[in-house]
């Protein structure tokens, strides 16, 4: 496993020496070309890992991209994608908050997309051979916050893009066009928004409702999955986007959701995917200040818990398969 997080000069990782253990090397510290603290990431198949960073120089901004090619490994240079150019220039554009990527799971496809204050959403993409297209509109109309994205096995390149009062559901179609294929009026909360593959070609985005904090999942109808629409899943209280994964927990194929609970405290649920209905229950893993929680699979099959204690330090706390359920062991600080 692979944990990475960010530093006043860039990307920070740590890597696991051998799989299910508590060895690690890290943190290595990778400089960031005029970094401006924001940076995404996503995986493909292969188990390349690409990034893309916001860059700010003089006020100017950019988007740069680097790739791991193998575990452990050194990143490629930073190269930079510019910023697409909009066709409004009566607004002085700007990225909404952060780039967005996502990774072709079939082809191994890259795609960056920046979502601009003043002339909307555009992405560009990058072939399997590595050749980098031009940017392209996604479509014209801005919004304010910060859009969800998600590429699922042998699906279209999705995009959930939120206005003040309401979600915009763009979908890719043929000839790199976008359709809007649905909006709903619906509170969401800034920067809360994830996304995650929950069945053939079907995708469930998370986010959070305004006052109490809670997250809601939605997820467009088509007639075969269970559930559908705006589903309420607690964690009242909570800040920020979700970590999302799917992992088998009693057999059963489960998504599992961590936030950072109304106390500050890392809080965990787990339900079977896509039966959001039945309820959950979330509960906390306590102790060393654990903060800003995500969660994976380690190569044992086990839900893992990577966290930052009270003093920055890398945090991490391993599903116990002797346990019922969803249970936890102590949390770990990473040597280093």
């Amino acid at each position: 496993m692979t944990a990475y997080a960010t530093s006043a000069r860039g990307l920070v990782r740590w890597t696991e020496s051998a799989g299910g253990t508590e060895l690690w090397s890290g943190p290595e510290l990778f400089d960031v070309p005029d970094w401006a603290g924001r940076v995404v990431m996503a995986q493909s198949r292969e188990g390349y890992v690409c990034f893309a960073a916001l860059q700010e120089n003089d006020g100017a901004q950019g988007i740069a991209v680097a790739t791991q090619y193998q575990t452990g490994r050194a990143l490629t240079g930073w190269n930079s994608l510019g910023l697409p150019k909009g066709q409004d220039t009566a607004f002085d554009d700007t990225v909404v908050h952060s780039p967005l990527i996502a990774v072709n799971p079939a082809t191994g496809s890259v795609h960056v997309l920046a979502s601009l204050s003043g002339s909307g959403v555009f992405r560009r993409s990058r072939k399997p051979e590595g050749e980098w297209g031009a940017w392209k509109p996604v479509t014209d109309r801005a919004y304010p916050s910060e859009p969800g994205v998600v590429m699922t096995e042998g699906g279209p390149l999705e995009v959930l893009a939120l206005g003040t009062g309401g979600a915009d559901h763009w979908v890719g179609t043929s000839k790199g066009r976008f359709q809007l294929v649905g909006s709903m009026q619906t509170p969401v909360v800034s920067g809360s928004v994830t996304a995650h593959e929950t069945g053939p070609k079907r995708a469930t985005y998370f986010w959070r409702y305004p006052g109490d904090g809670s997250l809601v999942a939605w997820r467009r109808s088509d007639g075969q999955s269970a559930g559908g629409g705006l589903m309420t899943l607690g964690g009242a209280g909570g800040t920020g986007a979700p970590s999302v994964t799917r992992a088998l927990i009693g057999g059963y194929d489960c998504t599992v959701l961590a936030q950072t609970g109304v106390d500050g405290a890392v809080e965990i649920t787990a339900y079977v995917t896509e039966n959001e209905g039945y309820g959950m229950w979330w509960a906390q893993v306590e102790g060393l200040g654990a903060q800003n929680p995500q969660v994976a699979v380690d190569g044992l099959g086990r839900v893992v818990v990577a966290a930052l204690d009270s003093e920055g330090s890398l945090i991490v706390a391993r599903q116990n398969l002797a346990m019922e359920g969803l249970g936890f062991g102590p949390w770990v600080r990473v040597a280093g």
